[in-house]
């Protein structure tokens, strides 16, 4: 991912420019927003390296306080807090004093502003900006579907049939994220995933080549990207001469994925098996699971032989 820089924040929000437009191009090194409370009181941890340092935002509580003090306390408080370090500072509409402006255009520092309604729903915004830079990521080797409104990782050796079954499973509006290289993130605990920029709609189908997904199904079948779900593997029937393939399927495993675990599925490949349907009902199967009419397939098995042995 490419670095985050207050130009990146002033396109995505429309920030207007009081002051510091020279410095745009900046980078933000460091994920969050610093309300800059302790600060204004006048104390800083002089022990923090002032080159790693958070936006601060801004908004009526900052206001309010600020509005006690003359013009030389609330002047010498901003010159301490533009000079602690941090990339920028981020004002609402709720901040009203014109004094912060006037500092910040006499240090030449970037100072923002935006008529926002909610603060607290602006900065969780600005956060979903930072999740896209900051966020741990990994890629892997495998196509990412989305089905049923569930993201579905299909993993397996090369030649396997993952990109068939994709497009199977494209045949009945299910949507396609991407293919061979997936992006996945950790953001809050919940992961995410996405094409590799540079494989984005495209698909290898063996026999055919590299197709572009948007011109052939269309754009519609696209997701750009999904929470992910759980994942499924694909493995030959039979492998190695055994069939250890799960009958009952009464425990699903798990696979950690940047420390979260998702529910995993082997399924096996072989002649005659319509892969399409049987990952439909295996997401079928997750969702039943996640709802209150889960249950115990071996007790109601043991259930039902008992009513019927009476």
């Amino acid at each position: 991912m490419s670095k985050l820089t207050i130009k990146e924040l002033v396109n995505k929000f429309d920030f207007e420019i009081i002051s510091g437009a020279d410095h745009i191009n900046s980078e933000i090194t460091v994920y969050g927003l610093n309300r800059a409370g302790l600060e204004l009181t006048g104390y800083f941890n002089e022990k923090e390296d002032k080159k790693h340092k958070r936006a601060i935002l801004m908004s009526s509580k900052e206001n309010n306080y600020m509005s006690q003090f003359s013009d030389s306390e609330a002047s010498d408080k901003y010159k301490s807090l533009i000079k602690m370090g941090s990339p920028a500072i981020i004002i609402t509409q709720k901040f009203t004093d014109e004094r912060l402006s006037k500092v910040a255009k006499e240090l030449d520092f970037p100072l923002l502003k935006i008529n926002y309604p909610s603060t607290s729903e602006l900065t969780q915004k600005i956060l979903d900006i930072y999740d896209l830079y900051f966020a741990p990521t990994i890629e892997v080797h495998s196509t990412l579907m989305n089905i049923y409104g569930k993201g579905v990782l299909i993993f397996g050796q090369s030649g396997i049939g993952k990109s068939e079954v994709s497009l199977e499973l494209m045949k009945k509006n299910h949507l396609f994220v991407g293919d061979d290289r997936i992006v996945i993130s950790n953001r809050n605990s919940e992961l995410f995933g996405k094409s590799h920029a540079l494989l984005q709609n495209l698909i290898e189908v063996r026999g055919i080549g590299i197709i572009d997904i948007s011109k052939v199904q269309g754009q519609q079948l696209i997701m750009p990207e999904t929470k992910i779900h759980m994942g499924i593997e694909l493995f030959k029937f039979q492998e190695g001469g055994i069939d250890n393939t799960d009958r009952l399927g009464n425990e699903w495993t798990q696979k950690d994925f940047l420390g979260l675990k998702i529910p995993y599925l082997r399924v096996p490949v072989s002649a005659g098996r319509n892969l399409a349907n049987i990952i439909e009902a295996a997401v079928g199967q997750l969702k039943v699971n996640e709802s209150s009419d889960a249950q115990d397939i071996i007790e109601l098995l043991a259930k039902r032989n008992s009513e019927l042995a009476e």
